[in-house]
């Protein structure tokens, strides 16, 4: 299973930090900016929404998240299934 950042991002919509406010954010966008299925380019796609629909200040964030994502991203990739 290839994990994806809006899958991830949807479980962060708990968090008490500036990344669950992002994730929190980009929920109630969710029905408006849906990523193009054309784009092979996950992090561009979720870059120019971000950049879009969010505050100046949530590029930062949004940075942050998509390492944790990608750590994330390698730790399911190397458990066993």
């Amino acid at each position: 299973m290839i994990l994806r950042f809006e899958e991830w991002l949807t479980h962060q919509q708990n968090r008490e930090d500036l990344i669950g406010d992002l994730a929190r954010v980009l929920k109630m966008q969710d029905s408006d900016h849906k990523l193009s299925r054309r784009k092979p380019d996950e992090h561009k796609s979720w870059a120019d929404i971000v950049i879009r629909i969010a505050e100046p200040g949530h590029i930062a964030v949004f940075n942050e998240a998509w390492q944790e994502f990608l750590l994330a991203k390698q730790v399911a990739k190397d458990s066993p299934d």
